[in-house]
């Protein structure tokens, strides 16, 4: 089986995005993504997806992203036309605080992926006529930059690629509606510590609103995000307390308590293992 890196595709380190249409008509090799991971629009056709051990129908208007250390390929392949973004996870980590608390962007570019193989894509998206038209419009919009290369264009790149991310996760989040199943469940718990991260928040409360036992949403979250919940909302914390000592004239102490700590000196020494430094000293610096 093979293992597909991004460099295989593009040498730019400085801009690590890789953007095509692709045509299949016939099958493709189930193959790795080694280092990146890959958002597919499907244009046109039909073919049948393996994902790891699994097997299910795509058609014009699917959506799905493959991560990381996933294999995939196509079989059965009729007039199969996509178009696929390869990218850094790294690119979504720097998305705005609004889009994190949503659940449907958890979901589809977090979650989701990670459950393939639990889920079988059963919540995957499928756009509608009119919004695969206007997904088509954006596609082209990248495409034209990327192989033009305007000047200016990898902000330009960017700034659509993140158009898209918005887009597919609001259309998620109406389909989501609908749905009762762990991703949105997972997701939404997650959503629900960007928005409530001030507040106390036990682990037992995150794996309830997932409907999961402890261990396995602990588990999936530390697959996902590299750290474990807990971890999560303390650094959530922290980054509202450096916001609150740039912006703000609160002393020290009233920030501790505005960012969710109830210790003043617990949040000084978090501050200080996590910033590097103390709440007092990050507020003359910066």
């Amino acid at each position: 089986m093979d293992h597909m890196y991004l460099h295989y595709f593009t040498q730019d380190d400085n801009f690590p995005f890789f953007i095509q249409y692709g045509e299949h008509d016939i099958d493709m090799p189930i193959h790795y993504h080694g280092d990146f991971s890959e958002l597919v629009i499907v244009l046109n056709g039909t073919a049948t997806h393996i994902v790891d051990s699994e097997e299910y129908f795509i058609k014009k208007g699917d959506v799905f992203v493959i991560n990381g250390n996933t294999s995939h390929g196509y079989k059965n392949t009729c007039g199969l036309k996509i178009c696929n973004i390869m990218y850094k996870s790294e690119h979504l980590h720097e998305v705005g605080n609004d889009l994190k608390k949503s659940s449907a962007y958890q979901a589809l570019f977090v979650i989701e992926p990670f459950l393939v193989k639990e889920h079988n894509f059963k919540s995957k998206l499928q756009l509608t006529l009119s919004n695969y038209e206007k997904v088509r419009e954006i596609i082209f919009d990248i495409i034209n930059e990327y192989n033009n290369k305007y000047q200016g264009y990898q902000t330009m790149i960017y700034s659509h690629f993140m158009e898209l991310v918005v887009f597919l996760s609001r259309q998620y989040d109406l389909i989501s509606l609908d749905m009762n199943d762990n991703i949105i469940n997972i997701a939404k718990a997650i959503s629900y510590m960007e928005n409530h991260f001030r507040e106390q928040i036990s682990l037992n409360d995150l794996a309830d609103k997932a409907q999961l036992s402890v261990r396995h949403f602990n588990r999936i979250f530390k697959e996902n995000y590299k750290t474990t919940p807990m971890s999560y909302i303390l650094n959530l914390r922290i980054q509202y307390a450096c916001l609150l000592l740039r912006k703000s004239t609160l002393k020290i102490s009233d920030i501790s308590y505005e960012s969710g700590f109830d210790d003043s000196n617990y949040f000084t020494r978090q501050f200080k293992k996590i910033i590097g430094s103390s709440p007092k000293v990050y507020r003359s610096n910066n």
